[in-house]
């Protein structure tokens, strides 16, 4: 079995991973329009639906909604914030094989550039518009991290959800996220 051939990416629209991300993500809320989250289905074996009417899985990634990170962007002689997406949701099917996550984050990373510039095309071409960076984070009460790892994604430290999320995870609880950060090569880079 070569998986990579039994997994694709189609574009969907933001409605529709908004509307799956509420019903299958473990966070049960769709990533927040001003985000301008895009991303794809999975489709396994050409299904984009597994038997039991579900969805074989779905990939998104948006906006960060922080302006800065020390080290990594924000600050001057670093990328800007519109260098980086966030990787803000990733849900597959359990019916789906092994490792299929590992699959669908490097399908998607080998798009992203793409698709992030038919989504948002650049305003001011003198400044910086190529994605550089993708962060995501693992909820340490769910998992730590091992796709992440898996896909090269380095870890980059720690942080607490605030309480903006209270509404998010669990009411009043705050949780430790482990941050890991893939650096995109330049478009263009020979890998």
């Amino acid at each position: 079995m070569k998986l990579p051939q039994r997994i694709q990416l189609k574009i969907e629209s933001r409605a529709w991973l908004a509307e799956m991300a509420t019903a299958h993500h473990y966070m049960h809320r769709p990533v927040h329009p001003r985000a301008s989250p895009f991303g794809w289905a999975v489709l396994f074996d050409g299904a984009q639906y597994q038997p039991d009417g579900n969805p074989s899985g779905f990939i998104i990634f948006a906006t960060a909604h922080f302006t800065r990170l020390r080290g990594e962007f924000g600050y001057p002689g670093l990328p800007t914030k519109w260098q980086v997406l966030c990787l803000s949701r990733l849900w597959l099917h359990d019916n789906l094989p092994h490792n299929s996550e590992t699959c669908v984050i490097a399908k998607a990373l080998r798009q992203v550039q793409h698709r992030w510039l038919e989504v948002h095309p650049p305003r001011f071409l003198d400044q910086p518009y190529q994605i550089v960076k993708i962060i995501t984070y693992a909820d340490t009460r769910f998992h730590q991290g091992t796709i992440y790892k898996a896909a090269n994604f380095r870890q980059a430290g720690h942080t607490q959800t605030q309480p903006r999320h209270k509404n998010t995870r669990d009411p009043g609880q705050h949780a430790e996220l482990i941050r890991f950060i893939y650096d995109l090569k330049p478009p263009g880079a020979r890998t």
